[in-house]
């Protein structure tokens, strides 16, 4: 038996740790769960250099592997010297290594679990990563983990109506060609949707194989449409209208025209801003502060002279948020109410090409339009993107953003709060 460790994407800014087992003519690869900047391994010695700042933990999981492996194959060898071995005895050692490697796997069979169950697994089971591809504990949203089981049953359609089977090994370029037409074809989907689809396959198969149930490489080179429908934003105008706007008759409207105002002036996507509660207000120092759903990124929300005016509606700071749906609907009702009825044209993309439609604009308001608002308003009123981002939870780019994410948060509130007090 040859045992090695090695990473499996060196060129990445971080990488997974892989463990390399050669056994009766056969090589079997299984995931550590330990992922590691690429500059803190020495390929040499397939070991942890000391540079890396949790070595210890890191290097001790890799010996406590590795004594494992030794044992298992001691066990089942005992006299050290190899011998021919039938399919059961291999598929009891890589089972028992992948049992150690993963503890909490249902272990009642040994029998080989099929796609869709590993499928089911995921999606019971897996928990974010952060950009860096180190895993947290978190799990993801209830949006998020409703996508999973759409792809999951989607795929179970289509292997049903092309009759093909299902397995790890299937997912190749080919599946991915003919899925994706079948769901443009079929189900009509827009190219965005189909993106989606894709990325959650690809996250599906990363955690798989991080696991040890595939070696499968195919599905990396699923490429995805990242060109996104084209939304709007309100131009200011449009925000001092629906702002001053007398709804004191219309008590379901007033409510919803508040609410999507804490939306476009903190910038929170909707499954953010469903889930503030009093204690992330720090009225003292002004700002909101929040950790969000979807990337785990920190947010620091000045609370700007427009948001302190509308929360003194809100003394308790707690909310009813209807869910995106229903707020989407009343959302038409009120831009229609107070006269959005302007045309603007927008544009999707579905097989690459690009279609574009005119609506009059109640008919697009929704939730995503008020974080597009609070994006487009405060760079107009001079803000910096960079600092934006802070509020917003997006990913800095490059070496400027990167100086403005340090800044005090005393000089990001100070900033946007002066920029606001133009509304």
């Amino acid at each position: 038996m040859r045992l090695s460790f090695y990473l499996d994407k060196p060129e990445r800014q971080s990488s997974s740790i892989m463990l390399n087992v050669a056994l009766g003519g056969k090589r079997f690869r299984f995931g550590t769960g330990v992922i590691i900047d690429p500059k803190h391994w020495n390929a040499e010695k397939g070991s942890v250099r000391s540079t890396d700042p949790h070595r210890n933990a890191n290097q001790k999981k890799l010996n406590h592997i590795s004594e494992f492996v030794r044992t298992c194959y001691n066990e089942l060898i005992p006299s050290g010297k190899e011998k021919i071995l039938s399919s059961d005895d291999l598929a009891n050692f890589t089972n028992r290594i992948r049992t150690f490697l993963s503890p909490t796997e249902d272990t009642e069979t040994t029998r080989p679990r099929t796609f869709e169950q590993r499928f089911e697994e995921f999606i019971k089971n897996y928990t974010i990563r952060t950009r860096n591809g180190m895993i947290t504990s978190n799990r993801p949203g209830p949006r998020m983990l409703s996508l999973y089981r759409l792809v999951l049953n989607d795929i179970l359609a289509w292997s049903a109506a092309r009759r093909r089977p299902l397995s790890f090994e299937t997912i190749n370029e080919d599946f991915h060609a003919d899925y994706c037409s079948w769901l443009l074809q079929e189900r009509g989907l827009v190219d965005a949707t189909v993106s989606n689809h894709t990325k959650v396959i690809k996250t599906f198969m990363k955690w798989a194989r991080q696991k040890g149930y595939h070696t499968e490489t195919g599905w990396e080179n699923f490429w995805r449409d990242k060109r996104t429908a084209k939304s709007i934003a309100l131009t200011l105008d449009e925000l001092h209208v629906l702002r001053d706007a007398d709804l004191s008759g219309f008590p379901k409207l007033d409510r919803t025209r508040n609410l999507f105002l804490i939306q476009a002036f903190t910038g929170l996507r909707y499954g953010d801003v469903r889930s503030l509660e009093p204690g992330h207000f720090d009225d003292d120092a002004g700002v909101i502060r929040f950790i969000t759903e979807k990337t785990d990124a920190k947010c620091t929300i000045p609370i700007t002279a427009p948001l302190a005016k509308l929360l003194e509606q809100f003394p308790t700071r707690e909310f009813r948020f209807p869910t995106n749906q229903e707020m989407n609907r009343e959302l038409k009702v009120l831009g229609e109410h107070v006269g959005f009825d302007k045309t603007s044209s927008v544009s999707h993309y579905q097989a690459g090409k690009r279609i574009e439609s005119k609506h009059q604009r109640f008919e697009l308001l929704t939730t995503h339009v008020a974080r597009s608002t609070y994006i487009s308003t405060s760079i107009r009123f001079g803000i910096p993107e960079a600092v934006t981002s802070i509020a917003t939870g997006h990913a800095s780019k490059g070496m400027m953003q990167t100086y403005y994410i340090i800044l005090s948060e005393e000089a990001v509130r100070d900033m946007v709060c002066k920029a606001w007090e133009q509304l």
